[in-house]
């Protein structure tokens, strides 16, 4: 019979601990201020006047697009009023009475950097703009953006609208762990519909189609700010957060950065052998085994869990236990432990009896 018995946390831990210089200064690019930092651990892996103040002009529009996101209110009807439309620049091409749903106007707002439908995402949900700079300025204050000031929801230069390549790159490392967000900015085009008028509309970032390992986030500019850019890039499971205000030559500053930063994640493997005692079998124990390869800019370590014995028979590539890996203490992988051999039940001799006969 089969006993259950719940996992027992096996007493070794397996640590891999590389010491690495993280922070390289003065790397080739156009930027005036630039950043890239690890998205779940927010460690710096390159900067440069990462905290001088700036203009960030449409990459604003990440927390604009996160706030509309966090609403829950992305199916509710948005109408558009003259009061919306009262700016500048890019543009979605919304006219006064259009019908359209929060969800388009952020699709719209991201891919195309309209102006107005930020403008309508702010009214609808802010009343007003410094209604909704406020809700900007008090989600910033959450995220830790010790510098920055939210006064549009464009982007668009006014008062002490700032921001600095760190505190954006924090608030690109938190929007792209919404899900929704995160589909959104890494779309290269989508379908909305404008008073029930199909509308497809394009994103302005090209490093999506540049890399497919880039899976957003927002493009910007205004004659104050230059071009700004926030990008999200997936590197051996990692993520990678870099931003770069004023460069005439982001995209490939980004490449570049990005690829650099890259290779300071040090591949580690982690694997073992462990034996489990047997129940019913001439084995007093079977073998099990486990691997994982994993980049990294730190510790990864596994804790293993088993049943304290298991019974036979038991099959080669049978599971009879897991390893849980952790990287920077958090679980990224379940990695079974398998059987390395076949165990039978244990042989019995059979009682041999006299017959007497009287």
């Amino acid at each position: 019979m089969w006993v259950i018995i719940l996992l027992k946390r096996f007493a070794f831990v397996f640590c891999f601990l590389f010491i690495i210089p993280f922070t390289c200064y003065g790397a080739d690019n156009s930027a005036s201020s630039a950043v890239v930092i690890d998205a779940d651990t927010k460690t710096i892996l390159y900067e440069k006047n990462a905290y001088e103040c700036r203009s960030m002009a449409s990459t604003t529009k990440i927390m604009t697009a996160l706030l509309a996101i966090e609403s829950n209110m992305l199916d509710n009807p948005v109408v558009i009023t003259a009061e919306m439309l009262d700016t500048e620049g890019s543009s979605l091409g919304l006219n006064v009475d259009d019908k359209i749903t929060l969800n388009d106007l952020v699709v719209g707002m991201m891919m195309t950097s309209g102006n107005d439908s930020a403008n309508a995402v702010a009214y609808f949900l802010g009343k007003d703009l410094k209604g909704f700079a406020q809700m900007m300025n008090s989600k910033a204050k959450e995220i830790g953006m010790k510098s920055t000031v939210f006064v549009t929801p464009s982007g668009l230069d006014e008062g002490e609208h700032h921001s600095t390549a760190y505190d954006m790159a924090l608030l690109g490392a938190y929007a792209v762990k919404n899900e929704t967000f995160a589909k959104v900015s890494a779309m290269k085009s989508a379908d909305i519909t404008i008073s029930n008028k199909k509308v497809t509309v394009y994103n302005h970032n090209k490093l999506l189609a540049m890399d497919d390992n880039f899976f957003g986030i927002k493009t910007g500019y205004t004659s104050k700010a230059g071009r700004c850019l926030v990008s999200a890039k997936k590197c051996n499971g990692n993520s990678l957060i870099c931003v770069t205000l004023n460069a005439p030559d982001d995209w490939n500053d980004h490449i570049r950065l990005m690829n650099e930063c890259g290779k300071k994640y040090k591949k580690q493997t982690v694997n073992a052998e462990v034996k489990i005692p047997v129940v019913g079998s001439d084995a007093e124990a079977v073998s099990c085994k486990y691997k994982g390869e994993y980049y990294a800019l730190g510790e990864v370590t596994v804790k293993l869990y088993y049943h304290p014995f298991v019974y036979a028979p038991i099959k080669k590539g049978d599971t009879i236990g897991v390893a849980c890996v952790y990287k920077n203490n958090e679980l990224i992988e379940r990695l079974p432990m398998k059987a390395d051999e076949d165990l039978n039940y244990a042989k019995q001799e059979r009682s041999q009896t006299t017959e007497v006969y009287g």
